[in-house]
């Protein structure tokens, strides 16, 4: 038989059988004459007759029973570590409903009668390496680890011993009352190792799983984790959590009716309540992770324990976490965090009903955009568990928050491309976020434009409401910097299709950006083009320059914006920007674009501000006589 490798299994840890650094070997088995070690097969043979020997000896005293058992454990080791986990062992199951019926007496004798922290001494002792003969529990805990990882036959003989709840009871108090000493060897590491592998272990069959309920100590240990007591063991911290991971991606109907009958869930979310404001944030964060995995990980089986979430106000309580972090200067996101956000995503996918979209899109929209056509992918379901997101977003300041948000809401539009839809036609949040991103940091108002080029680039859908939001905030806005982020954003999606010259001029885009550059000429003009504060005016220059790349833009291969252009009497003004360099590429590109109308007047414009430039103007000559040599549009 073969020994699972526990390396290869995820959250397992690495196999501390193998590792012996600074520990003696458990005992020296019987070797033949000459000294030398017997191979893996010979080391196996001789275990076997050994085993017989002890199971004919019976009826015996169990003290001296315990004796014959635990004398042949160094040999089935060492017989275990020369065989790279080959195991050739014909009673292999018998030793094992031997050896853990053994550990689980040793594991009761020391824990009855005694008090909780008393206990917890107790089992530490019982199961640590002590460097000397005295080390009965410590082989014992070795060989179950060896034989939880064997087979599920083994596993389940394991099981039989009520082994598995007695483990789960010492984890409890491992995690719940702190170690005495601050100081930690190899040998306590090693040991942790093993006997959190062996719950894993036992986790990953059914018989085994379902052993971890027979008591109340799966509902202790999992209620113990969402109180967060300070006092509570940090080095056994990592590992209670793992191993309740595991119960939870094992779960099967037995645990979910376990856990309903305990109110697991319903405790646990109170105890959160209660504690989520006192608390630093990632503890929290990382409770309610394990609190939501035992809900998400049960779903596919049974919604019970989702009920149970939603009816214990799980969706507040989330938003009120997530919240938390918007307390905090984070330079980069908590895993907690991410590990919460991904949750409430996977939430928005719970639900009985599918959510339906009506056909009220707002046309002309590009072209590949079909609204009707067959949908594939996961659809939101459940707006209650979308709101905890949008509200985040609403309330919170902190830039990562905030862009974590913002990139889940998107990462559903990936799944399907109809979850926006369904998402905008019921809740709007990007209408509703059109409004607040101003208030929101730089780095939250790039992300959501990001997010606004996405539906034009990725969806092939003009998102006509949405843009003249936009187009109102850049008028009306009084910072700089974000019109400049709007209008960079806004001069991408002109850009990606010929359609936006015509959007935008109907929706008066353009009309508003002539008369913004009108205002702009004018100042350059009373100012002599010299920069007064040159630190202040580098966000206001830069907007002018987009402002002047979008009309630009906007005119490409379009006579009607062209005609537009001439209407407004922009000629003069747009000379202006002429003398400035940073202005100047943009400009003559708008002035080439009247060549479409009247190929004479353009060039007569070139002329005149060739002729008028000064002697000192040398470069804006040669820029000018660059534009004569080439053909006009």
């Amino acid at each position: 038989m073969e020994a699972k490798d526990v390396s290869k299994a995820e959250d397992r840890a690495e196999d501390p059988g193998s590792e012996n650094k600074g520990q003696p070997d458990v005992a020296a088995p019987d070797l033949p004459q000459g000294g030398q070690t017997p191979g893996p097969t010979a080391l196996w043979e001789m275990l076997e007759r050994k085993f017989l020997e002890y199971q004919q000896l019976d009826p015996r005293s169990p003290a001296e029973r315990q004796r014959s058992l635990l004398n042949l454990l160094p040999q089935f080791l060492k017989a275990w570590e020369h065989s790279v986990g080959i195991i050739c062992f014909p009673s292999l199951q018998r030793l094992a409903e031997d050896v853990s019926e053994q550990l689980a007496q040793e594991i009761q004798k020391v824990l009855v009668g005694k008090p909780a922290e008393q206990a917890r001494v107790a089992a530490g002792q019982l199961l640590r390496w002590k460097g000397d003969a005295d080390q009965d529990g410590y082989l014992l805990l070795k060989s179950v680890y060896v034989l939880t990882g064997t087979d599920s036959e083994t596993l389940g003989r394991v099981a039989e011993s009520g082994l598995p709840a007695l483990l789960l009871q010492c984890l409890y108090l491992f995690f719940v009352f702190p170690l005495e000493k601050d100081e930690l060897f190899e040998s306590d590491i090693q040991v942790q190792r093993m006997f959190v592998q062996m719950l894993i272990n036992i986790c990953s069959e059914t018989q085994g799983l379902e052993g971890l309920l027979s008591g109340n100590e799966l509902q202790s240990l999992m209620i113990a984790t969402t109180c967060l007591r300070e006092h509570s063991c940090s080095f056994w911290k990592e590992p209670t959590f793992c191993v309740l991971k595991a119960i939870s991606k094992a779960q099967n109907l037995s645990v979910i009716q376990y856990l309903q009958a305990m109110d697991c869930i319903k405790i646990s979310l109170q105890n959160l309540s209660r504690l989520a404001d006192a608390l630093p944030v990632p503890e929290v964060s990382e409770a309610m992770n394990l609190v939501l995995g035992f809900v998400k990980d049960s779903y596919s089986i049974s919604p019970a324990l989702f009920l149970e979430f939603e009816n214990g106000e799980g969706y507040p309580l989330l938003l009120k976490v997530l919240l938390r972090y918007d307390e905090l200067t984070q330079t980069e996101a908590d895993p907690h965090l991410e590990e919460l956000l991904g949750l409430v995503v996977w939430l928005t996918t719970c639900g009985r009903s599918e959510l339906k979209v009506f056909d009220s899109v707002t046309y002309p929209q590009l072209e590949g955009f079909k609204f009707h056509h067959e949908a594939s992918g996961v659809t939101v379901k459940n707006l209650q568990a979308f709101q905890v997101l949008q509200n985040a977003f609403h309330k919170a300041s902190d830039s990562i928050l905030c862009t974590k948000v913002l990139s889940s809401i998107r990462a559903m539009w990936a799944w399907n491309a109809r979850n926006f839809f369904l998402l905008e036609w019921t809740l709007q949040p990007i209408s509703q976020f059109v409004e607040i991103v101003p208030l929101k940091p730089t780095l939250v108002q790039m992300h959501f434009f990001q997010l606004l080029e996405a539906l034009v680039f990725e969806l092939h859908y003009v998102p006509h409401e949405i843009l003249r939001k936009v187009q109102r905030l850049i008028k009306e806005s009084p910072e700089p910097l974000f019109t400049l982020v709007a209008l960079q954003s806004i001069l991408r999606i002109a850009g990606g299709d010929p359609l936006f010259t015509d959007i935008f001029r109907d929706s008066g885009l353009l009309g508003l950006l002539l008369a913004q550059l009108r205002k702009q000429a004018k100042i350059l003009r009373k100012s002599g083009n010299r920069e007064s504060n040159p630190g202040v005016e580098d966000t206001e220059r830069e907007l002018t320059c987009v402002m002047l790349r979008t009309v630009v833009t906007l005119l490409k291969g379009s006579v009607r914006n062209a005609v537009v252009l001439k209407d407004h009497g922009m000629v003069p003004f747009i000379k202006i920007f002429l003398d400035d360099e940073c202005y100047r590429g943009a400009s003559l590109s708008i002035l080439e674009q009247l060549s479409v109308i009247n190929a004479e007047e353009y060039m007569s414009i070139i002329v005149g501000a060739l002729c008028s430039s000064t002697q000192g103007e040398l470069q804006l000559k040669l820029d000018l006589l660059k534009v004569m040599s080439s053909p006009p549009l």
